[in-house]
């Protein structure tokens, strides 16, 4: 879905920047994108489980 793939492109911009992406810190970046209620829908309410796989994952890899 090109919606889901903006918003996860989005996230990965931020984690060049960011140690954690966290609910608080999307819902301010992305205010005027729709913040975390907008993403959340755009994931299909899945939006807690991205962005632990992405946390996960950046912990792995360091």
């Amino acid at each position: 879905m090109p919606a889901q793939r903006k918003w996860l492109e989005r996230l990965a911009k931020q984690l060049t920047h960011e140690v954690v992406l966290d609910r608080d810190f999307i819902n301010k970046r992305f205010a005027d994108h729709g913040g975390l209620q907008r993403l959340d829908a755009v994931l299909d309410h899945h939006l807690d489980e991205v962005l632990e796989a992405l946390n996960d994952s950046l912990w792995e890899a360091s």
